[in-house]
């Protein structure tokens, strides 16, 4: 494996890291100014101006206001970790608590896609039954 592809797994692991630490600027530092995010199945966390997924500022302000939601979330290690030219998937599961006491227990496949060390994009596909079902309770807790 060449350097550079051992610097993006390593990277793919420690945008987890640093999202569990809530560590924003760390999560910042990975991140290209061109960065895009989307959440899969469409729709699941539609982006606030109707664009096909959202920038770098509009991710991480996403992060930040889901995150305050939880009393407590950790992301287990990755249960599959495949990486190919310039991107990684991981396939791993969180589990979490609001601070109403909802759980949160969620199956992300998420793709990591590279532009040397910095993540350009990052697609995540979740469990969208459960993420509405949580963020409904939330709401009306």
């Amino acid at each position: 494996m060449s350097d550079i592809h051992s610097k993006q797994l390593e990277n793919a692991h420690a945008i987890l890291k640093h999202l569990i630490e809530r560590d924003w600027d760390a999560v910042s530092d990975l991140l290209s100014p061109d960065f895009k995010h989307e959440v899969l199945p469409a729709g699941t966390i539609p982006s606030t101006d109707g664009k096909e997924g959202r920038g770098k500022e509009e991710f991480l302000g996403l992060v930040r206001y889901i995150f305050m939601v939880f009393e407590n979330i950790t992301l287990l290690p990755p249960i599959d970790v495949i990486q190919g030219k310039d991107a990684a998937v991981l396939h791993f599961k969180s589990d979490g608590t609001s601070k109403s006491g909802v759980k949160y227990n969620n199956e992300y496949i998420t793709i990591v896609r590279f532009d040397g060390e910095k993540i350009v994009g990052l697609k995540e596909f979740v469990d969208s039954k459960h993420t509405t079902e949580f963020f409904a309770a939330v709401s009306a807790g």
